[in-house]
Parts: structure tokens; sequence; C-alpha cells
């Protein structure tokens, strides 16, 4: 039996098209999986909404099952951040503005620490999927309970 979806966390870069629907992918994946009752959604501080995915992000992700192609960028007022438990960050800048744009608590909000592979090779893509994984999947524990 399917578990219902009661929660969405959200995970923050800049522009939505490399790092953030990663994880927004990789999490969503991992959660229908282990039938968590979580889902998430992912936008950027500075993102140009509709914009697609960058083809890297969309390959490294492809390459451990996981499909983005139809993703598209959302600007972080695209959506209304009290739907969110939790903010999932790429950087520390992007907790800050998170707290001072949106007026979103620190204690929501973690950051990942994961370098933006915007302009990079497969391969650098690859290593930034790698490390998302890795955290999300920490994520992904947490609602296991």
């Amino acid at each position: 039996m399917m578990q219902k979806v009661d929660k969405t966390i959200a995970f923050v870069c800049t522009g939505n098209t490399c790092r953030s629907p990663m994880a927004e992918g990789i999490f969503n994946c991992i959660a229908e999986d282990r039938d968590l009752p979580v889902r998430a959604a992912s936008f950027g501080m500075a993102a140009a909404s509709g914009t697609p995915v960058s083809r890297n992000a969309v390959d490294a992700c492809a390459e451990i099952g996981v499909d983005i192609s139809g993703a598209r960028a959302h600007f972080a007022f695209d959506y209304d951040p009290n739907q969110f438990e939790r903010f999932y960050c790429m950087s520390e800048q992007h907790a800050m503005m998170l707290n001072q744009c949106l007026n979103i608590p620190l204690e929501k909000i973690t950051v990942m620490n994961v370098s933006d592979p915007f302009g990079g090779d497969l391969e650098v893509y690859r290593r930034c999927r790698d490390e998302i994984y890795r955290f999300v999947s920490k994520v992904a524990d947490g609602y296991a309970d």
C-alpha cells in the first residue's frame, strides 16, 4: 500500500538548472522506492522560470536511472514557501537569501555545500550528482521512521 505524501521539502540553488533539480529528482526517486511520506520540489534564487535543466545534469542523472529531462527551472517566488517543511540549500549564500528575502527561519534551513557544476563537463556533473546523492540519501533516512 502506498503511503500518503504529507510533507514537502525544497532543494535550493541559484538558477535551478543543475544542482537543485538533480537533488529533487534523486530525492523523489529514493522517496518513491522507500515509500516515504515526503516529496521534494526545487527552485533557484536567481532562476528564470521555465528554463530547461542543463543537458549534463539530465545525462548524469539518467546514468543512475533518474529522469529529470522534463524538469524546468522555478524561481523562489513561484512557490508559497509555507508549503515546505525544510529547505536544503546548496550554499550558505542561498540560505542567507532565503532567510533575508523570504523570511525563512534559519532552523528550517540546512546547507549542503555542493559546488556549482555549471559550465563543467559531464565528469564534473557526475561528481556533483554523487555528492548530492550521498546527501539526499541521508535526508531520506530521516523520513524513514
